[in-house]
């Protein structure tokens, strides 16, 4: 292979291509009479180098070395691995958070290295967070939708909560602020979850109340004024629920525990978003705690691609579009539309109760 053949080979790191097997240098005669008709020294007997050869021979092999060496680091440069990961959501201005570390808000293209990372989507009081793996030269891209579309005129939507005890005039805070007396109510309130500490002469009351857009949310506090050791309950849901006794909400699926007093109760569990609602009883037991099993429905989905895609719900592929009547719990998915041409899409879908969940996306589009 002549020398430019050669430099035109070596600029191609990007080919995968197998190495190729070092070739091993041998002083032959030939060579070794080449470089001494440079200087025409005597003409070295059969087997041997001259005095000059041998360091010009050993010049050319570190500089060999080096050249390769630098040929090595330019391709680990070149082929860095990195993919790239677009944000859109409805609506737009959603803040991006990969690692916890504000990107930018939807719509947002990002350039990211291969690794997998917790990509966190916020608008408002709405969170969807999830892992997301990046591949080398592959790109993502997500599209968040949420259940309620935000607000008119950029107002933040509010809700308001009722704090009644049996104690009046117990001292109520709410997320560490101090925000009055029993009976308590407290208009607009952001949307979300809140901490509410109650204190009566005889006790003290911590709950966790999630405060819904347009609506009230009731605590109505009692208790004996020496009351017995508590006990707790516990549940696991795919997506957050309020645990309510006699229309009081007691607790949420966030917190570990749900403390309540020993006693058989009568709790329903209910999410708004998704349409939820489900009753249960439960006996608890001074200072044990007892496991409460959600039952998540399930409904069906109809989802389509143009012109069609392969189709994966939270990691388990399901078939070819189109598909109808496909079976999944309510809470969000995650599906992964592929076609051989067209590349891949992404979309985190929300499943209810309240209508049948209808998914379609154009693999033509970008």
């Amino acid at each position: 292979m002549t020398l430019e053949a050669a430099k035109t080979d070596t600029i191609k790191p990007f080919r995968a291509k197998p190495e190729a097997a070092p070739v091993a240098i041998h002083a032959v005669e030939d060579a070794t009479l080449e470089f001494a008709a440079e200087s025409a020294p005597p003409t070295p007997r059969r087997g041997t180098l001259p005095k000059l050869a041998a360091p010009v021979l050993g010049g050319l092999l570190v500089l060999a070395g080096v050249g390769a060496g630098v040929w090595q680091y330019g391709r680990a440069i070149a082929g860095a691995a990195s993919g790239s990961l677009r944000v859109e959501s409805d609506p737009q201005g959603a803040e991006v958070r990969i690692d916890d570390r504000l990107r930018g808000t939807t719509p947002v293209s990002l350039s990211l290295p291969t690794g997998t990372y917790t990509l966190t989507v916020q608008q408002g009081a709405n969170v969807k967070r999830f892992p997301v793996e990046i591949s080398s030269g592959e790109g993502k891209a997500y599209h968040i939708s949420w259940a309620e579309p935000a607000a008119a005129g950029g107002q933040v939507p509010t809700g308001t909560l009722s704090v009644t005890s049996d104690a009046a005039g117990s001292v109520v805070s709410i997320d560490g602020i101090e925000r009055g007396r029993t009976p308590l109510t407290v208009p607009e309130m952001a949307v979300g979850r809140h901490e509410v500490v109650v204190r009566t002469a005889a006790t003290t009351y911590r709950r966790s109340v999630q405060v819904e857009a347009g609506s009230t949310v009731s605590l109505v506090l009692s208790g004996p004024a020496a009351p017995a050791p508590w006990g707790w309950i516990s549940l696991e849901a795919p997506f957050a629920i309020q645990v309510l006794e006699a229309g009081s909400v007691v607790g949420t699926s966030d917190t570990d525990r749900i403390m309540l007093p020993p006693g058989e109760h009568q709790l329903e569990l209910v999410s708004e978003p998704f349409g939820f609602r489900q009753s249960t009883t439960v006996r608890v037991q001074s200072e044990r705690g007892a496991a409460l099993e959600v039952t998540v429905p399930r409904v069906a989905m109809n989802i389509n691609a143009l012109p069609w895609a392969e189709v994966s719900i939270d990691g388990v592929s399901i078939g070819e579009t189109p598909l109808a009547d496909v079976m999944q719990s309510i809470g969000d998915h995650e599906l992964v539309f592929r076609h051989p041409q067209l590349g891949e899409k992404r979309q985190v879908t929300r499943v209810t109760l309240r209508e049948g969940s209808r998914v379609s996306v154009d693999m033509r589009s970008r």
